[in-house]
């Protein structure tokens, strides 16, 4: 498997547990599994069951770093001769190193293209993929011929079997060492605020005009 299959991976786990809004009385507060079947098939990434089971064999595999390793491993020659300090050890371990460092590269630029912040927090790190990926090219790449440390002709065939070993054993350890995210708290949906009703005051009533008192003509006593 990639590591854009790996990030992919990991990215859709995380989704996973982020709550639905809380709409029309029901409690969507827990993530459900059709949820996740919405959210991996918006990203691309449904699986079958024969999808499942290879990928049992080859999760951790990053073929890209892989494929770059086989790319210099054959020129390792030409190499040496315009750096002359770089030799067959010096390639295993550098693209050893070069793991971790392009998943977690990969894993920040989808978040960010999500709208996420581009690292998570320390606890959320992916951290098991990145140990995981990092022991898987360790392994397949000493099935690569011009490896430093498996030489002979039955050494690569041995390696490649030992491959598949440990890429089994590592999916069988993904659930002990892979935690699930904490769950996050649900969110309502937003009230709408409605504005007080005000009723109009009534004006205070005012008293009748007094009448002047009547005055006879004439001034009658």
């Amino acid at each position: 498997m990639s590591i854009n299959s790996i990030t992919n991976d990991e990215l859709r786990r995380w989704h996973s547990t982020q709550p639905q809004p809380i709409s029309k009385g029901l409690d969507l507060s827990i993530p459900s599994e059709a949820h996740a079947r919405q959210i991996a098939a918006a990203s691309g990434i449904q699986d079958n069951q024969v999808a499942i089971t290879l990928n049992a064999l080859v999760k951790y595999i990053p073929t890209e770093i892989v494929t770059l390793y086989v790319a210099a491993s054959s020129t390792t020659q030409s190499l040496q001769t315009a750096m002359p300090f770089i030799d067959a050890r010096l390639l295993y371990w550098g693209f050893t190193a070069l793991t971790p460092l392009l998943l977690v590269l990969m894993y920040a630029s989808k978040r960010a293209s999500d709208g996420l912040p581009v690292l998570p927090k320390a606890r959320e790190m992916p951290w098991w993929k990145m140990s995981a990926a990092t022991v898987a090219f360790m392994v397949w790449a000493l099935a690569v011929p011009g490896n430093p440390y498996v030489v002979g002709n039955g050494a690569p065939i041995i390696a490649s079997f030992g491959a598949i070993i440990i890429s089994t054993l590592l999916s069988l350890l993904e659930p002990i060492f892979e935690r699930p995210f904490p769950a996050a708290p649900p969110q309502p949906d937003p009230v709408p605020e409605i504005p007080p009703v005000t009723t109009p005051q009534q004006p205070a009533p005012q008293p009748p005009p007094t009448k002047p008192p009547l005055t006879p003509p004439g001034g009658l006593r």
